[in-house]
């Protein structure tokens, strides 16, 4: 079966055919509310006077699944798939169009709906000719094989198309999309042959896959139709193994039947075992070493099926000696390939034998080649890793550049860029922990038992006496003087707030750290106690002592005679600070920069504005023409600023310059939230087609998409960065490891739609809002609801938490702001400040002002006092 992926619109930058699946622009008319018939501005996605949810356009794609429902293909169904129809029952893979098909099969290029991929699809077709005996079998066969193939995922290889879905009733498997040329096509264009180093080279990576199948367990997996046209180049030059057999595997079943012999393989390429239904490893080493005479030959066997008889008793050689053709073949290539092309099973080098061999030959001609970044001539692999360590910066950029890739093609070592990718992939979000865990791996000079070597600029940390409400701050220089990269999680008493919960340090980096004493979390009195610990990937690695005097009579003083006490949330009341009238619409995004001093809103009128919190005034427009402002966020470190729209775009602006750094398109979906990792390298966003992407700020690239509800319309991060909190419509909040992007916990106890969600500084805590009014306070540590608070009387739009985590904020579309304590649930103030709908809340860095913004465009600023 031919599986030849041809050029496509998708690729070539012209997605001509994918209107099928693109998602309808934002509505341009006002929205009635079918609830309280409400008329709200175009892109709204909940009500403005109720917070009743709108509805959202879904793709085309989906509604045209929904308008054509496709009952699950039928195991004795040979109707051929038409574009449009889905292959499976919940209708996720639709059929684009048909790429290939064979005696026993075809190939359909389909769509992922779920995860916006293009796949493959194979299927098998019995032929109706067959006896019922031989359909039977092709079926068993076919589950047997597929099941085996799936296998291969697990690690992987990077020359073999990953297998994402076996689907037996369909009898269909879902397979990686590889958009490429095959050898074939490529051999036409350069008229009939290739340069010996490239066809050693792509006979080396194939033979690399080939082994990696043949060592799967409990039994191999053997491709049986290894040839030019299953070896495809994608635009990268990396080469693929496609088509795995699967069509054929019914041969060993039906040798005797003369009518299927001839189906068993291809003439002049399957070896004489295949052809008797005796296949082992060795006979893909056969077909490898024809396909790799004819790349350095440019020779074809012309074999009919007259000539079957004669070569399967060992009469008829196909191939001659290569040097025969062309005498500059060198006499080891081709004592390889008459190795390979022996009569018997027994006498060919397995697969690994025979890639160690091709690796060899490659080595030799292109060793020293490789060159650095900065000039520098790299000889050997523990010279490479030598120079990475100690240029680390560059070797980042080189490692998830291009450099397994000139490993490839310069050294021929096919091993050590597969590990370079593993390192890549396994550490997308991190590159320091992928330079890192490559450099353990090859242990140059003893890297990998070196451990992280930490040091702080003091010991220990004395706040000296403080009152019962006071908060003081102290700072703290954290260096890496180790080799290896550390990243380091903080433990910290309840009196203690560091501020940042994890950090990551490449060697010689420093992190400076404020850490501040709040009395109002200390449980005892008298002398306090207590130490800082730094916890690496490793394990402990040293501690800060902490201590301060917690004075009942400065308390008393600072009261009564200094007048000097700073009025708090919890025992003053709180009091309107000014108004911003900065936009015509709804206020849907608000954020402070991390030092409190710049605050960015964004909202219905396309704006995007930076304001100075001390006097109100403009500092600068970043965007104005940003569609419908969802959501703003600064980046931890205060130089970016993120915007996300409703038009499907996430812009990241300089937040000095006010340059615009990168654009995120995601066409088919809009982004609801958005936020930074903590070292403000990763983007990490939430999107109306119930994904969570991660985006690499440097360059723009997606790194990993986590698969969420269709109800999904909130997300908070942790602040350290291991969680995802995701509120959903279905009354459910979803919690995710973000690492692994996996579902670890979901969290019930509101009796409408979540709307609102957020994490407290210590991440301890978890706030969360309905379209009810109601407020749940919940430990996130174990997911238990703390407390469940009534008072809005209508949908809450936005929570936040007070960083000392004693407060609670909840906006409403009844107008009002309520403060709640978290330690006992009371509600502690009611703020009336807003004539409309209060869309957004978010307290200040250091806890000194709180922003709401409302559906008239104002943004109002708060403090105690």
């Amino acid at each position: 079966m031919q599986e030849t992926l041809r050029p496509c619109a998708f690729a070539s930058g012209n997605p001509s055919y994918l209107k099928s699946i693109e998602s309808k622009p934002m509505p341009s008319q006002p929205l009635r509310c079918p609830s309280c018939k409400h008329v709200n501005p175009p892109g709204s996605r909940f009500c403005n006077a109720c917070g009743s949810p709108l509805g959202v356009t879904r793709p085309l794609g989906e509604r045209l699944a929904r308008a054509r429902p496709t009952a699950p293909l039928m195991l004795t169904s040979d109707a051929e798939l038409v574009p449009g129809l889905a292959i499976d029952p919940a209708g996720r893979y639709v059929v684009r169009e048909t790429i290939g098909k064979g005696g026993f099969g075809e190939a359909y290029l389909v769509f992922d709906r779920q995860l916006n991929r293009f796949c493959v699809a194979k299927r098998q077709v019995p032929n109706p000719k067959w006896s019922t005996r031989t359909k039977e079998l092709a079926a068993q066969n076919f589950v047997r094989e597929a099941e085996l193939l799936v296998t291969l995922n697990t690690p992987g290889h990077p020359n073999i198309p990953e297998i994402y879905e076996f689907l037996p009733e369909q009898r269909c498997l879902v397979m990686k999309y590889v958009e490429g040329r095959n050898l074939g096509e490529i051999l036409r264009e350069r008229r009939g042959l290739l340069n010996p180093a490239e066809s050693m080279a792509i006979a080396r990576d194939v033979a690399s896959a080939l082994s990696y199948m043949h060592a799967r367990r409990p039994e191999p997996v053997l491709h049986r139709d290894v040839k030019l046209a299953n070896i495809l180049l994608d635009s990268s030059g990396r080469v693929w193994l496609i088509d795995f057999g699967l069509s054929r595997a019914i041969a060993v079943h039906v040798q005797n039947d003369p009518r299927h012999t001839q189906l068993a393989g291809t003439l002049g390429i399957t070896p004489p075992e295949q052809w008797r239904g005796q296949a082992e490893p060795r006979s893909d080493v056969y077909a490898l070493a024809a396909t790799l005479h004819t790349l350095l030959t440019g020779f074809h066997p012309i074999l009919t099926k007259a000539d079957l008889p004669n070569f399967l008793s060992g009469v008829l050689q196909p191939y001659p000696p290569p040097r025969s053709i062309d005498p500059a073949i060198p006499v080891e290539v081709e004592n390889l390939l008459l190795h390979g092309l022996a009569f018997t099973a027994r006498e060919r080098p397995s697969a690994a034998a025979f890639c160690q061999a091709l690796e060899k030959l490659l080595t030799p001609r292109s060793q020293a080649r490789l060159q650095a970044p900065d000039g520098t001539p790299i000889a050997d692999e523990q010279a490479l890793m030598v120079w990475a360590e100690a240029n680390w910066e560059h070797a980042l950029a080189w490692l998830y550049g291009n450099l397994a890739d000139q490993v490839e093609k310069l050294w021929g070592r096919n091993k050590l860029a597969a590990e370079m990718r593993a390192a890549t992939h396994q550490h997308p979000k991190d590159r320091h922990a992928g330079l890192d865990a490559l450099l353990a791996s090859h242990d140059p000079e003893g890297f990998g038992a070196e451990r992280t070597r930490l040091v702080a600029d003091r010991r220990s940390l004395d706040f000296g006496s403080m009152a019962l409400e006071e908060r003081r701050d102290e700072w703290l220089l954290i260096s890496n003087r180790g080799r290896r990269y550390a990243r380091v999680n903080l433990q910290h008493p309840r009196w203690i707030i560091p501020s940042l919960l994890s950090f990551n340090l490449a060697p010689g980096q420093r992190q400076q750290l404020k850490i501040t004493a709040d009395m109002r979390r200390a449980t005892e009195s008298g002398k306090l106690r207590d130490a800082l610990l730094l916890k690496d990937q490793h394990g402990l690695n040293f501690r800060i002592e902490v201590q301060a005097q917690l004075s009942r009579w400065r308390a008393f003083w600072l009261r009564t005679v200094g007048g000097q006490r700073a009025l708090q949330w919890e025992d003053a009341p709180v009091r309107q600070v000014r108004t911003i009238h900065g936009h015509k619409g709804n206020v849907w995004a608000l954020d402070f920069g991390p030092g409190g001093l710049e605050l960015a809103s964004g909202g219905w009128d396309e704006m995007v504005r930076l304001w100075r919190v001390s006097d109100g005034n403009l500092l600068a427009t970043l965007d104005d023409q940003a569609g419908n402002v969802l959501s703003v966020s600064f980046s931890p470190d205060g130089l970016l600023v993120a915007v996300a729209s409703s038009n499907g775009d996430v812009k990241v602006w300089g937040a000095r310059g006010g340059k615009l750094v990168q654009t995120l398109s995601t066409p088919q979906a809009y982004q609801e939230s958005i936020h930074f990792s903590p070292d403000s390298q990763v983007l990490i966003a939430n999107g109306s087609d119930a994904t969570i992407r991660y985006w690499r700020l440097d360059d723009g690239s997606l790194l990993q998409r986590i698969a969420t509800v269709r109800d999904a319309v909130a997300l908070a991060c942790r602040p350290d960065g291991q969680a995802l909190a995701v509120a959903c419509h279905d009354r459910r909040i979803r919690i995710y490891d973000a690492e692994a992007g996996q579902l670890v916990a979901t969290l019930t106890g509101h009796h409408a739609g979540v709307s609102a969600v957020a994490f407290s500084l210590d991440g301890f805590l978890l706030a969360s809002g309905s379209t009810d009014g109601m407020v749940c306070i919940w430990d996130s540590e174990h997911g238990e609801l703390r407390y469940q608070l009534r008072g809005h009387q209508n949908a809450i739009r936005s929570v936040a938490i007070h960083p000392d985590g004693l407060l609670v904020a909840s906006g409403g579309m009844d107008g009002n702001v309520r403060l709640w304590r978290t330690a006992d649930g009371e509600l502690h103030q009611v703020l009336q400040g807003h004539s409309s709908g209060v869309l957004r809340v978010t307290f200040s860095p250091s806890g000194e002002l709180l922003a709401s913004g409302d559906s008239e465009g104002r943004v109002t600023l708060w403090q105690p006092g």
